[in-house]
């Protein structure tokens, strides 16, 4: 199982990609989804809930 850092690593590198093909494209939009959940549901939202607050704080003003 890959640590949190191997993730949002591989999300980057799929990030960068460039698709030659319509169905590399869709492979690459799909495979970057599943990254994206797998990070969220691995992140624990409590651990976080004062940095989201104060950066959501500092974009009102």
């Amino acid at each position: 199982m890959k640590n949190v850092r191997e993730l949002f690593s591989e999300l980057d590198d799929w990030k960068a990609y460039k698709p030659a093909s319509t169905m590399s494209s869709i492979a690459k939009s799909n495979h970057i989804s599943s990254l994206e959940r797998e990070i969220k549901e691995r992140i624990d939202i409590e651990d976080y809930k004062d940095y989201i607050l104060s950066k959501e704080g500092s974009r009102s003003l």
